[in-house]
This record gives structure tokens, sequence and C-alpha cells, in this order.
């Protein structure tokens, strides 16, 4: 072989240069040649390359604008993966693709209204549930409730309200933070009325409205920092501080309506949850009632059964002449002979 001719004539030569692409193992090609002798080389080793399926191509897809090349990767596949790994490349390689550029959270900084995509998929909401709920869905082991639940959320997020809120915001940081709130709040709630649904998508605008308060009193306190060390600051200084008081009322004013509304809505679904299972009680109740009923219904039925049985038997035993002198006690020739 090249490779191991190169090594034994040039054995200087580094292991990168020893294959039949380099100048040594073209010089030992062409002397071969020479003398009409060709020698093999080293077979290539193609390394298996991983193929996304459409599955996983939707996935990424859906999550390009908010998570890391890698987190996607050890979401669908394994926590261990490492960048050397085939998936992660073929993540990465898949991410080139869409738009026609490397969509990454940490290069993307504003996204427009048309590339927020909700998951279609039971797989695809799980992933979006276990990346904002602390203790998500196993899964690996679904419970039947779980499922109802990833529905209900996939419904939810597929909603015209939903998506026309989430695509007013062009800042991937207030998209992610109005989409975590809103899965946070309504993953496990499967029983959600439209009226409901409205009420949490409002409700998870509010956190963003705060949020972004915040960042504006935060900017607002550090102009107030700089025009403190001026000395010509100082009406600039007491604009400031109007700013930032009236800010602060805002957020507060913010922060009420969240707990107003949060509250309002767990008192309605508590209080309907309540109505629901004292009306299951009642049906219950009925069907134990009907259960007991059928049961003593089957009983009188057997018993008159068994009264008609027992008469009639009766009937034929009386209807037997034999049978009636012998418990009298005479025999036939006793009859007939005195």
């Amino acid at each position: 072989m090249i490779k191991d001719l190169v090594a034994k004539l040039f054995p200087f030569v580094d292991e990168k240069f020893r294959d039949g692409r380099s100048i040594y193992g073209k010089a030992i090609k062409k002397y071969l040649a020479s003398k009409g002798k060709k020698a093999s080389v080293t077979s290539i080793h193609i390394k298996k390359e991983y193929e996304l399926d459409e599955e996983e191509r939707e996935y990424i897809y859906n999550n390009c604008s908010t998570m890391k090349a890698l987190d996607m990767a050890r979401e669908l596949f394994d926590e261990s993966i490492a960048p050397l790994d085939c998936r992660y490349r073929a993540v990465s390689e898949y991410l080139k693709t869409i738009d026609g550029k490397v969509v990454l959270s940490e290069i993307i900084k504003e996204v427009s209204p048309s590339d927020y995509v909700p998951p279609k998929s039971e797989q695809k909401a799980i992933a979006r549930i276990n990346k904002y709920v602390h203790e998500g869905i196993d899964k690996n082991n679904i419970k039947a409730s779980d499922r109802k639940s990833i529905s209900k959320l996939i419904g939810y997020m597929h909603t015209y309200r939903f998506l026309h809120q989430i695509s007013n915001y062009t800042s991937r940081k207030n998209r992610e933070l109005f989409e975590s709130s809103f899965v946070r709040y309504t993953n496990d709630k499967p029983d959600l009325t439209q009226e409901e649904v409205d009420q949490y998508i409002v409700l998870s605008a509010e956190v963003v409205i705060a949020s972004n308060i915040q960042i504006r009193v935060e900017r607002l306190q550090e102009l107030l920092d700089q025009a403190a060390e001026e000395t010509e600051g100082k009406r600039l200084a007491m604009s400031l501080v109007e700013s930032i008081s009236t800010a602060q009322t805002e957020y507060n004013q913010c922060v009420n309506r969240q707990t107003k509304l949060l509250n309002e809505l767990k008192e309605k679904r508590s209080h309907r949850l309540s109505k629901q299972i004292k009306e299951n009680a009642s049906i219950l109740n009925l069907v134990e009632i009907w259960k007991e009923e059928e049961s003593r219904i089957k009983m009188i039925k057997l018993a008159e059964l068994r009264k008609k049985t027992l008469k009639k038997e009766i009937e034929n035993l009386s209807s037997m002449d034999e049978i009636k002198c012998r418990i009298m006690g005479m025999t036939e020739e006793e009859v007939f002979n005195g």
C-alpha cells in the first residue's frame, strides 16, 4: 500500500503526509508506474453521517430562533451529545439551510413576525414545555393526562389571538418571555375555555410589559447616576427622577393587573372544577343507584322464576297418583283389592 511504502521509505515524514496525495506518495506511484506496477491504496473510510427525519427537521425549524444547535441536538437525541457527534453536525448543517443563513439565538437578535411557528406535534410540544418548566414531562413516560394537556396546549398556541400577539414582538427576548409565560401558565390546564385562553394571553403580555418597564427604569437610573456626577446636570436629574417615578408607578400598576387577573383566573377555574366535580358526583350516585335498582330487579325476577318453577313441579307431582298413594302409605294392589 502507498501509505506503508511512504512510511518505510520516508520514516521522517509526518503521518498526515503519508497517503497517495502527498508529494511522497505521488513519487512512489510514478516510480511504480514506470515499472509497470500499480500500488494499492488504503481503502478510504467514509464516516457515516446522520440524516435528519421530517420530525427532527420540523423541530429544528420551530426552535432555531430560540435555541442553540447543541441544545436542540441534546433535546432531540441525547443529553451527552458533544459538538463532534454526527447528529450535532446534522443539526448544525440543517440550520444553514433555513432562510439561507445560520439562525442561532446568539446571532439573531431580532425576528420577523412570520418567523414564529408554534409546535405541531406532541414531541415538539414536550420540548417546548421542558424548556420553560423545571419539572416538565418525562418523554419516556407520558401519562394519559399529560397527552391530553399537551394536545390542548398545541391548540392554545395555534389560536389566532396567540399567534397575533407573539408576532407583535420583534425582539427575540420578548418573544421568548411571552411564550415561556404562556406555556408555564397553561401547560397543565387542558380544561380552559376560549375566554380563559385569551385572558392568559393578556396575562403573558403583561409579564413582557413589566419586564420592559424594569429595563427602562434601570436605564433611567444609570442616566440619573451620570447626571448626579455632573455639576450642570441638576435640571436633567430632576427630569430623570420624575421619569423614574412615573415608570415605577407603571410597573406597580402592571404587577397589580397581573395579580388581579391571575387570581380571577384561578378563582374562576376553581369554581368551574368544583361544580364539575359535584356534577360528576351526582352522576356517579345515579349510576350506583341504577346499578342497585338493576340488581334488585334481577333478584326479584330470579325469585319469581324460582317460584314458578317450584309451582310447576308441585303441580306435576300432585298429578301423579302413584306418588300420592305412596305418600298416603297405600299400594296400587291395596287400592283395587282392599
